[in-house]
This record gives structure tokens, C-alpha cells and sequence, in this order.
């Protein structure tokens, strides 16, 4: 039986924040900045296996949004990605450092 794979799309606002989140990491730290972006995509990768084997993200992670819509993965120890799925696709909405407050993150697209 051959396992169903999900094709993993980045939407404009995901691609924007990874960018400046590896950008200030990189100021940094080269080391951690590659660290992210490996972790990143391995995340990716587990996306396109099977993204329901991440949660629902809950009101703490987006307050503005309907319950049961996104669902969320942690990577690289501080970072969270935000994504929803629809078919064979999985869309990667936002890339959020957990350090920073988000109150506003699906108002400002």
C-alpha cells in the first residue's frame, strides 16, 4: 500500500517571515541560521507525509481565527509554523519565532 503524499505549498507571508527570520539569524549566527532552515525543511517533508499528525492550533496561536481550522508544528526548538490543509494539499500560512507576541498575526497580511 502506498502511502498518500501531500504537495506542500508556501504561501507569500510564510516565505516572507522564514526569509527575515533566517535573515536575523544569520546576523547572529551562520551556524543557527542553517540549523533553521534545515529544520524547516524537514519539517516540510513530514508536511508532505502525512500533516495530520500535528494538532490544531488553538486560540493562544491565532485568537481571530475559527477552532479546527489551522494546525500548527514546532521546529527548531523556538518556531512555529501555521498551516491548513485542503485535499491533497497542505497551504503553510505563517512561520512565527515563539519568543515574539502575535496578537495581531492574521490581521496585518
Amino acid at each position: 500500500m502506498r502511502k498518500r503524499s501531500y504537495d506542500v505549498i508556501l504561501l507569500r507571508r510564510a516565505e516572507r517571515m522564514m526569509l527575515l527570520h533566517t535573515e536575523f539569524l544569520s546576523r547572529l549566527s551562520p551556524v543557527a541560521a542553517r540549523g533553521l532552515t534545515e529544520s524547516y525543511g524537514d519539517i516540510i517533508s513530514r508536511l508532505a507525509g502525512d500533516p495530520y499528525q500535528f494538532p490544531f492550533a488553538d486560540e493562544m496561536d491565532m485568537p481571530d481565527i475559527p477552532p479546527e481550522t489551522y494546525r500548527k508544528c514546532l521546529f527548531d526548538k523556538r518556531y512555529k509554523a501555521l498551516f491548513f490543509i485542503e485535499g491533497n494539499s497542505v497551504f503553510t500560512d505563517t512561520v512565527i519565532d515563539c519568543r515574539q507576541e502575535n496578537k495581531t498575526l492574521f490581521n496585518n497580511s
